[in-house]
């Protein structure tokens, strides 16, 4: 169940990223069949259309497999009570510390924290009655290191110490460097 929880965290931290790489994805799509045309004795071998059509193909199944987590968030949320999915998404998607939380819910911090794993769990559920186990998750996001970087953190991580790495300046900075590498490498090939 840790593990799957630990998928859950992650699967709500990028939720928020999710628009703008698939979004990315289909710039880097339109580039790559642009510039497919454009062909010059450095480029032959990139330009070759079975290395086009499978980089876009690549390409494509990866915006559908980030387009399927945020429809899968959307209902896993959707399906849990009203008060979890509020902590869930004012800790996730708005990024409120643990204690202004409380404070909107006029809850003192214990009773967050229980409510908060509490919340996690039913999303974790909702998750797996959807079909999307921790093995299945793994398989569907292998190929994007970026989220397999946040996964991989909250695997390391207490959750009392991963509020303060997910808000440092360093993970930021490394998440987006993850991120900014994967799309050159999606770009040349």
């Amino acid at each position: 169940m840790e593990n799957n929880n630990n998928w859950s965290k992650t699967i709500l931290s990028v939720y928020k990223f999710l628009p703008r790489v698939t979004y990315a994805f289909d710039k880097l799509v339109k580039s790559r069949a642009y510039n497919s045309f454009a062909t010059s004795v450095y480029n032959l071998g990139f330009n070759d259309i079975m290395n086009v059509a499978n980089s876009i193909i690549n390409l494509t199944q990866r915006k559908n497999n980030l387009i399927n987590i945020k429809v899968i968030s959307d209902k896993a949320l959707k399906s849990i009570d009203k008060t979890s999915a509020k902590i869930l998404i004012f800790k996730y998607f708005n990024n409120k510390k643990s204690a202004e939380i409380a404070q909107i819910l006029n809850i003192c911090n214990r009773t967050y924290f229980r409510k908060l794993n509490v919340a996690l769990t039913h999303f974790t559920y909702a998750l797996t009655k959807l079909g999307y186990n921790s093995y299945k998750l793994q398989q569907m996001l292998k190929c994007e290191k970026w989220i397999m970087s946040v996964y991989n953190t909250y695997s390391t991580c207490d959750d009392k110490s991963m509020e303060n790495i997910l808000d440092s300046v360093e993970f930021r900075n490394k998440f987006q460097k993850t991120l900014m590498c994967e799309f050159k490498k999606a770009r040349v090939g």
